[in-house]
């Protein structure tokens, strides 16, 4: 078993009644308010940082919500967010309220298997494997989602640190695919369920985009 520091940040705002948080409009606006703070934004003195981001940025509704894990959880809770102005977008917004939940969470093999939902698209192909997916059969994208879920998994946990000590096994359920803006571009993902064998914490992303609030699970938990 592994454990990871983990840090989940809400932010209310003065203009909560106009602003509705988008999480690139968000990265970019603490981007700019600590510039100093690669982790933040993925950019350092040599240019773009290519590794899985510890800081993760998502909106609900009016609050902005921060993911941080390792060095960004510590981050989060360090850095002075209480009171700070930032331009989120076209509006210029005061930080009133912080509610930080700091914790010590855990990564294991699941003695069962584990069923998590995605609160935000699971974006799992670039523009290329895209065209390849799309030409598949009905059957074979089904084990091509599962392939590249287990894929996004190993790349994740390794980002946080972690290397899985046994085979990894995912497979994907889709409830429905949407249509994903990154960058300009649009990208296919999808709501739904993974089942997997690896116990790992809530707020955990995957796939394309997690700093920009995509791919985000959460365990189902029995009622």
């Amino acid at each position: 078993m592994s454990e990871i520091p983990t840090a989940c940040l809400s932010l209310s705002f003065d203009q909560n009644d106009v602003v509705v948080i988008r999480p690139h409009l968000l990265r970019g606006a603490l981007a700019n308010l600590f510039p100093d703070e690669p982790l933040l934004h993925q950019h350092g003195s040599a240019g773009l940082i290519y590794r899985y981001p510890l800081v993760h940025y998502r909106g609900l509704k009016s609050k902005g919500i921060l993911a941080g894990f390792y060095e960004g959880a510590h981050l989060l809770a360090r850095l002075p967010f209480l009171d700070q102005t930032m331009q989120i977008g076209s509006i210029s917004a005061k930080v009133v309220d912080v509610e930080l939940e700091f914790s010590i969470r855990s990564v294991a093999v699941a003695r069962k298997l584990t069923r998590y939902y995605f609160v935000t698209p699971w974006i799992p192909f670039n523009q290329m494997n895209y065209e390849s997916y799309r030409k598949m059969a009905r059957v074979e994208q089904t084990y091509e989602r599962d392939r590249i879920a287990v894929g996004n998994l190993l790349t994740a946990l390794r980002g946080l640190k972690i290397e899985f000590p046994a085979q990894l096994y995912a497979a994907f359920q889709v409830r429905r695919s949407v249509a994903c803006r990154y960058k300009d571009q649009t990208f296919l993902g999808f709501l739904g369920t993974l089942v997997t064998n690896a116990d790992i914490p809530d707020d955990v992303a995957i796939g394309r985009a997690v700093s920009h609030g995509y791919g985000w699970l959460k365990r189902i938990r029995k009622k």
